[in-house]
């Protein structure tokens, strides 16, 4: 048998807000998450968490792997840092001569 915690995971801030005003409560919803967060309960749902951090996850390694003109975009990045400071470099000695 599930304890109350595992039916806290398992439902959203809203249905849990929903129980506590059947109960009788009185708070307004955004003062009812604050005082449980000041509790340390953190009411989600811990499906959706789930899936919400799969779906982060995925986009930042399409990110990761962005192209321009078929060159990965950390290297075109690094090269055109090269080139400026070889530019930089090679304008320095000339004035200095």
């Amino acid at each position: 048998m599930p304890n109350q915690t595992d039916l806290e995971k398992q439902l959203t801030a809203n249905q849990l807000f929903k129980q506590y005003k059947n109960e009788g409560g009185t708070l307004g919803f955004s003062d009812w998450l604050t005082r449980e967060k000041a509790k340390g309960v953190f009411p989600i749902n811990a499906d959706l968490n789930k899936e919400i951090q799969e779906t982060l996850t995925e986009t930042k390694k399409t990110d990761m792997n962005k192209t321009i003109l078929g060159f990965p975009t950390k290297t075109l990045v690094m090269v055109g840092i090269i080139i400026v400071g070889a530019v930089v470099i090679s304008r320095l000695i000339k004035n200095k001569q």
